[in-house]
Parts: structure tokens; C-alpha cells; sequence
């Protein structure tokens, strides 16, 4: 398979296999990015780029650490661009909950000590 091989190969070869690579996952990227958008309507537009140049990035490292486990049941393209879709599916579900705050009222903290049996910081001062 050629693009094993490439992949595999040194030098400019190899290279220019890895810069094909990032090509095709970055475009896998773009599209995962491009169908969630409207759900993420907090985030602008210079941080969906991020997010797909840095799930690409991520994507590829994960192909390239997982080359021998390829079995060929599918196209290898086929099987790379999954890796960058599940990276930027997961890498948009983060940014959703970064910067966000769950407010908890009081009684809500009171009832969950009464089910734990205490705070999680006097029990652990226990355990010491």
C-alpha cells in the first residue's frame, strides 16, 4: 500500500506522505468543525480554525503512532479520517464546558454532605 509505505519510508518521501496526511486531515477537520458549528454558537470564528488545525495536528500524531495496528478493512484514507473526526467532535464537546460554571446553592451542598457523610475535605483529613 502506497501510503503505508510512504508513511514508513525516510526523508523527503516521507515528508511530503506526512504533508499529504495533514492535508487530508485537516480538510476531515474542517467539515467535523463546519457540521457542529451552530451548536456552538459561544465560540468565533479564529477559534473553529483552532480547533480544527489542532485536532488535524492531533489526528495525525495518533495515525502515525497507530500505523501497524491499520489492517486494511477499509481505505487507509477512510480509515485516517475517522481520526480526525473524533478529534474534533472531542475537542469541541471541551471548549463547550471551558470557562463555564456550574452554580451550586447552598442546600445543594448541605444535602450532598448528608448523603456522603461529610465534606470531601474533612473526610480526606481523616484518611490522612
Amino acid at each position: 500500500m502506497r501510503w503505508l509505505e510512504e508513511l514508513r519510508a525516510e526523508g523527503h518521501v516521507r515528508e511530503a506522505a506526512i504533508a499529504r496526511l495533514h492535508a487530508l486531515l485537516l480538510r476531515a477537520a474542517h467539515f467535523e468543525v463546519g457540521r457542529r458549528r451552530a451548536a456552538h454558537p459561544h465560540l468565533r470564528g479564529d477559534e473553529f480554525e483552532d480547533i480544527a488545525q489542532q485536532s488535524a495536528d492531533d489526528a495525525l500524531l495518533a495515525v502515525l503512532a497507530k500505523l501497524d495496528d491499520f489492517r486494511g478493512d477499509s481505505q487507509f484514507t477512510t480509515w485516517t479520517y475517522k481520526f480526525a473526526l473524533l478529534e474534533a467532535a472531542v475537542s469541541l464537546r471541551r471548549r463547550a464546558w471551558q470557562g463555564r460554571e456550574i452554580p451550586v446553592d447552598a442546600e445543594a451542598w448541605t444535602r450532598l454532605e448528608k448523603a456522603t457523610g461529610g465534606s470531601p475535605a474533612g473526610r480526606s483529613s481523616e484518611l490522612s
